[in-house]
């Protein structure tokens, strides 16, 4: 399987509640980005990369499914990704590149 350049998903971070906006596989990393002023900045344009991720695994929220990012320096990122397999598969195969 190639490297799969650039997607998009409407997505939504769990923190705090649910966070809508939207999540983008890039060269460098996995991005989420929100236009809401009550995020904290942190969140608004968060950047994840590759190098600084240590797994990306199907998780839930409730009922909900959602994906989990885990960074190597222990925090983890939760997100309601619309388009789940679609969007894990993306991700493994940059991180697999």
């Amino acid at each position: 399987m190639g490297t799969v350049k650039n997607k998009t998903y409407i997505a939504s971070l769990c923190r705090n509640g649910i966070l809508g906006g939207g999540i983008y596989v890039e060269e460098e990393g996995v991005r989420y980005r929100t236009g809401k002023v009550t995020v904290p900045a942190k969140y608004r344009n968060l950047l994840m990369r590759y190098e600084d991720i240590s797994e990306t695994v199907p998780d839930t929220f409730g009922l909900l499914p959602t994906v989990s990012i885990k960074m190597k320096d222990g925090e983890s990122y939760r997100f309601l990704v619309f388009g789940r397999k679609s969007f894990l598969d993306a991700v493994k195969s940059h991180e697999n590149s």
